[in-house]
């Protein structure tokens, strides 16, 4: 990398950490049940139950609790505890598409180059990767991911991990290199398995992507065998031989690592067979409760939808993205659309030919890992469109925009250079500041929208306060304070109360839950016992106060939107 380009290679870090961090203990404001429950793990953990996948929720793999375990065992329960640790793997995770989208461009360059070439590819290569990162880091959509505590938000760190180390195995010159890089290849390979169901999808691509070459050159080799074409056929068949021959030992190691690291989740698996498919059984389009017998029409649908998402429409869902906003910003999504039809056209033309078109295993790559991570979007029937189910598509859909803007640039510079040859120094010097204007504006643009729909929009929004359950936490406060269970009731469903469980439990919870719907019926309450409503269970309260007319509020405690978010009733 040149200095500049280091230089804006540490802007874009600030970028990334900067609106994943910024106001953290303020957005979210609240811990959502899902998120909490993560934390009720954590109690399992702490009392010795260590386990690779737990149950809860239609079972969940564990490696995000135990990242999470650091943070609570350092700073204690919260919402912002939980938070930090989803902010890190965001920034991460657009640190690691940096250098894997480096690594795939310079594939492209060849060991003859000469010097002056390399470097023109190099600093090409690093260019592109800043551009990637760059948008990723300003993604509203992945802003949004990278600061709720869902464990998926690891599936976008561990596959561009992956890829990084594998290409990186494939580019090593050293013998000892290739087989440190090998060996973590399988264990970031295996680690994958440990976040969300969504990424099992993955390890086809990767199959798919090393192996479809050699496979494609071998059945040449037998099908032109002793005929003219074999002549070539052959050539490129000893060619893969002697790459088969030098990674055979590397590709081993990755092998070994992998069955190391995936044997305890193997091994639940094997002895809980069930846990496996969970809860995909139940919003798969392959149900007929969701697909009202028609299959086709719901699958052609939901595809739709999952596609007009990343230009419009998107995900209504705050904790998935910026409710209703596209999961692209307008400035960014007609370049996606050039970098995925680039993508999918030069993945085809590779998939039959990919010895004479060996420079377009990038695009066979990025165009795979799109379409296949957007399988568990597509195939199921609920929430659509889904951001957080997407989530694995976002390397890709970042790398192939910056490879549009590229693309486009390129054009460009290649139809005005006639004409920047024939005009003056002077007038050089204006177009060249006013494009200097142009890239200096499109970065404003795009950081400035991410900042006014996440802090702005979303931090003025009391729907998005609602989506994360922020109403819990000063409840939970109470109860740590005030609360007992011989005499402290909290009217709360039975989903919304793992957030209260978990940020008490060091207290013993200590209240009696009960459902909303039942509140009225509560019995023998004394003089003295104390009734809890939160945000949700507001309107409860008129029906409880009909049958029991000695309660009277002693406490309210409001938002900043002046909405009640929680109502203490006295008995008197």
């Amino acid at each position: 990398m040149t200095s500049k380009q280091k230089y804006l290679f540490f802007a874009v870090i600030i970028v990334a950490i900067f609106f994943r961090f910024y106001l953290i203990g303020q957005m979210p404001g609240g811990l959502f049940p899902d998120e909490a429950a993560n934390g009720l793990d954590i109690n399992m953990m702490e009392n010795g139950q260590l386990q690779p996948f737990y149950e809860r929720g239609n079972g969940r793999e564990a490696l995000f609790f135990y990242m999470l375990w650091g943070s609570v065992e350092v700073f204690d329960k919260g919402p912002w505890q939980h938070h930090i640790i989803s902010a890190l793997v965001g920034v991460l995770a657009t640190i690691f598409t940096f250098y894997l989208t480096r690594r795939l461009l310079l594939l492209s360059g060849n060991d003859d180059d000469d010097e002056f070439t390399r470097r023109t590819n190099e600093e090409r290569a690093t260019w592109i990767a800043l551009l990637a990162a760059f948008i990723m880091a300003a993604s509203s959509w992945h802003v949004v991911l990278s600061r709720t505590a869902f464990r998926a938000n690891l599936i976008p760190l561990f596959t561009t991990l992956t890829l990084f180390f594998l290409v990186a195995t494939y580019q090593a010159r050293s013998r000892a290199k290739r087989y440190w890089l090998a060996a973590a290849t399988g264990a970031s390979l295996a680690l994958g398995f440990y976040t969300y169901i969504a990424y099992r999808i993955f390890v086809p691509v990767v199959a798919i992507v090393v192996l479809w070459p050699m496979l494609l050159d071998l059945w040449n080799g037998i099908r032109f065998k002793g005929k003219a074409p074999l002549n070539q056929a052959a050539s490129a068949f000893s060619n893969r031989f002697a790459q088969i021959k030098k990674f055979f030992v590397p590709a081993v190691l990755a092998a070994v690592v992998f069955a190391a690291v995936i044997a305890p989740l193997a091994h639940y698996f094997y002895t809980h067979p069930g846990s496996f498919v969970g809860r995909s059984g139940q919003v798969s389009i392959f149900n007929p409760e969701l697909n009202q017998g028609d299959l086709i029409g719901t699958l052609g649908q939901v595809t739709a939808l999952s596609l007009k998402a990343y230009f419009a429409d998107g995900d209504l869902n705050w904790r998935h993205n910026i409710s209703g906003e596209p999961f692209l910003s307008i400035i960014i999504s007609p370049f996606f659309l050039i970098g995925l039809i680039m993508a999918t056209l030069r993945a085809a033309r590779y998939t039959f030919m990919p010895g004479k078109h060996k420079k377009d295993w990038m695009y066979f790559l990025l165009a795979g890992w799109f379409w296949s991570m957007l399988i568990p979007v597509v195939t199921t029937a609920e929430g659509i469109p889904h951001g957080l189910r997407a989530i694995g598509t976002i390397p890709p859909v970042f790398i192939m925009a910056a490879l549009g803007i590229w693309a486009v640039k390129e054009r460009a510079e290649a139809i005005g250079h006639p004409y920047m040859m024939q005009i003056s120094a002077w007038k050089q010097k204006l177009i060249l500041s006013a494009v200097g204007v142009m890239y200096a504006a499109f970065v404003l643009a795009l950081v400035s929208q991410t900042y006014i729909h996440y802090f702005v929009k979303a931090y003025n929004s009391p729907e998005n306060f609602y989506a994360f359950r922020s109403d819990l936490t000063p409840v939970s406060e109470y109860l740590k304070s005030y609360g007992s269970k011989d005499d402290t009731y909290l009217i709360l469903d039975k989903f919304s109360v793992q957030t209260t469980d978990y940020l008490t439990s060091d207290y013993g919870q200590p209240y009696k839950q009960v459902d909303p719907e039942n509140s009225w019926e509560l019995t023998g309450l004394k003089p003295g016992d104390k009734i809890i409503f939160t945000q949700s269970s507001i309107f409860d309260i008129k029906k409880f106060k009909q049958y029991h007319p000695n309660a009277a509020l002693s406490q309210e405690i409001r938002n900043k939107f002046g909405q009640t978010v929680m109502a203490l009733y006295v008995i008197k």
